[in-house]
């Protein structure tokens, strides 16, 4: 797992430094559906290979999930992911501030339980989905930094990660639900 975060952070950052940078300068695509769950997926691994020290701070999870969807939520707003193309300062905070999400979501994770895990998940998906779905059906460019084909693009990559991570929670979730009644038998 150690080689596994390594290689996620490496490739994240790496987006953000020359001659990558171009990729994340040039297209929304890259900038918010590859480098960004990038750094959160690097986040999450490094937490793994830490482990669960921070349970004190976390009961049920809830520090975890409300620190990733503030993060999250923050790196959402178009004017941000503006400035994190245009400031040097802004990317560095974004690549720190993603990775911390990654950290926090899985310490959320393990820590919650179904209800919590639920209320985040069902607030957090629909937000993303939301967002994708004006990026990909306003006629107005929201960044700056980026052309109306390319914000199109990503709303519609938006909504379809949406759609895939919820997928993917309903299928844990009935994996989870399928080992709970095995065991009580």
């Amino acid at each position: 797992m150690k080689t596994l975060a390594l290689v996620l952070t490496m490739g994240a950052t790496a987006l953000s430094l020359p001659p990558l940078r171009v990729l994340i300068e040039q297209s929304m695509v890259w900038h918010m559906l590859v480098q960004m769950p990038l750094l959160v997926a690097a986040g999450a691994a490094w937490s793994t290979v830490v482990g669960d020290r921070l349970t004190r701070w976390n009961r049920f999870g809830l520090t975890g999930f409300m620190l990733a969807q503030c993060i999250t939520a923050y790196w959402m707003v178009p004017a941000m992911i503006d400035r994190a193309v245009v400031l040097p300062g802004a990317d560095a905070a974004k690549l720190v501030t993603l990775w911390l999400a990654g950290a926090a979501l899985r310490q959320g994770w393990v820590q919650s339980n179904l209800a919590v895990q639920l209320f985040f998940v069902g607030y957090g998906l629909p937000m993303m989905a939301w967002l994708g779905f004006f990026l990909a059906s306003t006629d107005r460019r929201l960044c700056n930094a980026y052309s109306l084909e390319s914000q199109l693009q990503a709303g519609q990559g938006l909504v379809a990660m949406s759609i895939a991570l919820a997928l993917w929670w309903g299928v844990s979730l009935r994996r989870h639900l399928a080992t709970s009644q095995a065991t009580v038998r």
